[in-house]
């Protein structure tokens, strides 16, 4: 009986490890076809992504061989438009692809300038009706980097589907772009050719982002200044902020080199950038945050406006506040003549439990600061007034030079309106030309303000 039972047992042990070998691997099948079939839609999606990217250049191709031969500022503008949203649609898709930002970086810059050119193109146009010869130029020669960059881009389409070339992840693509010349051999991908053979750009000098003069600027407030030592650096941050004890840092290189120092203060580790060419404090920054608040924000604002006054700034005028986790931020700007100079701004960071200085940041002052050649306006203040919407009433009025997209500066009436809601609105009216250029929503809260 015995030998009968041990018998069973081993006929159903070996009966139940059968089953379960056989759940095992249906389950393992089915997880494969899973993951299979996961990997089949990200392959899908990604090669749906790069079809989006050939078809959108390939609208912005046509659209830019039709400009060469447009003589109407409104069908100029129509084309510009058609551009613009190619390219952005062609960002989007390529935003998609994994390898995107590894392999196809000028590709992505191109998309890029070339829409937010076509935008600056299209105001000009509808500002002007006409364009310029140098702007004919250059747009003839992005038709013609746009027309080999899509017949590149849809070569290595059909490559995708044929199987020829795949795109692959992002670890493979840094791997690629790492190796040695000898190490990588026949290992690259069509996306680097593509890159490789990038056609040639011309420099685009415009009102944008993008503009070629941006590129490698030098800080206006720091011309013909002596660059200093970090010993200097040292001393210049504590007799700044009134002999902290600092340590230096190192060197910052970027659009302004900077010693950097740090110490602890009774606010928290403070962080401060000092200029190498000139010794001017750039930023300042404060670990911690206040545990109460007993300061009002006018009494906030006097209290940055003191620092700059200690920091040895001229006269300078305050836009907007905000208040968070009791610290009060501050923009400042330098006044000329009474005229408000947006882009020469200061920001002033203070505890509202005693006024102490907490942050500080003057790039955009360092950048731009000058003394301006200001001209009369060519359009008195009644004529600009009448840009300003009947929905709108006009609460004060001054002048003022705001930055444009690429960092031309234009003078400007600066009307403070309020709509029939009790909201605040800003219209920027050019005193030159008579042009609507900026409108600013205020969104005004016990925290501060939000220009937008």
């Amino acid at each position: 009986m015995s030998s009968l039972f041990s018998r069973r047992g081993r006929i159903r042990a070996v009966s139940f490890f059968a089953a379960v070998l056989v759940v095992v691997c249906g389950a393992a099948i089915q997880e494969r076809c899973r993951a299979d079939r996961l990997q089949r839609t990200v392959s899908n999606t990604y090669l749906h992504a790069f079809s989006e990217v050939t078809a959108s250049l390939d609208r912005m191709d046509a659209a830019l061989q039709k400009g060469q031969y447009v003589t109407s500022a409104p069908m100029f503008c129509s084309l510009c438009s058609e551009i613009s949203a190619q390219a952005a649609a062609a960002q989007l898709a390529l935003g998609q692809l994994p390898m995107a930002n590894v392999e196809l970086e000028q590709t992505a810059a191109f998309l890029a300038t070339l829409g937010d050119y076509a935008q600056a193109l299209a105001r000009s146009a509808a500002l002007e009706g006409t364009w310029t010869e140098e702007d004919r130029e250059n747009w003839s020669r992005l038709s013609q980097a746009a027309q080999a960059l899509s017949q590149q881009l849809d070569e290595l389409e059909l490559a995708l589907f044929d199987g020829s070339s795949s795109i692959d992840g992002v670890e493979a693509a840094q791997a690629r772009l790492s190796a040695s010349a000898e190490e990588a051999g026949e290992n690259v991908s069509g996306f680097q050719s593509v890159e490789a053979d990038f056609p040639e750009l011309p420099s685009l000098v415009y009102d944008g982002p993008f503009s070629q003069h941006l590129t490698g600027r030098t800080p206006l407030a720091l011309e013909g200044l002596e660059e200093i030592t970090e010993e200097e650096a040292l001393a210049v941050a504590r007799d700044l902020l009134g002999g902290e004890a600092l340590t230096a840092e190192g060197v910052v290189e970027g659009d302004i080199p900077t010693y950097t120092l740090s110490g602890e203060t009774a606010s928290g580790r403070r962080t401060v950038s000092v200029t190498r060419q000139g010794g001017q404090l750039l930023s300042l920054i404060t670990q911690g945050t206040p545990t109460e608040q007993n300061l009002t924000p006018e009494q906030g604002v006097q209290a940055a406006r003191a620092v700059l006054e200690q920091l040895g700034f001229g006269e300078m005028g305050e836009s907007y506040y905000s208040l968070q986790s009791n610290i009060l931020t501050v923009n400042f700007c330098a006044l000329q003549d009474g005229t408000y100079c947006y882009p020469d701004l200061v920001k002033v960071s203070v505890s509202m439990a005693d006024g102490s200085l907490l942050g500080f940041e003057a790039q955009g002052y360092l950048t731009n600061h000058r003394e301006r050649t200001l001209d009369a306006p060519a359009v008195s203040q009644e004529e600009a007034r009448g840009m300003v919407s009947d929905r709108l009433s006009v609460l004060s009025v001054r002048q003022a030079v705001i930055p444009s997209q690429g960092e031309y500066e234009r003078l400007c009436w600066e009307f403070l309106c309020e709509t029939e809601e009790g909201n605040h609105v800003i219209v920027y009216v050019n005193a030159q030309t008579g042009a609507e250029e900026k409108l600013l929503l205020l969104l005004e809260d016990e925290h501060g303000t939000l220009a937008i």
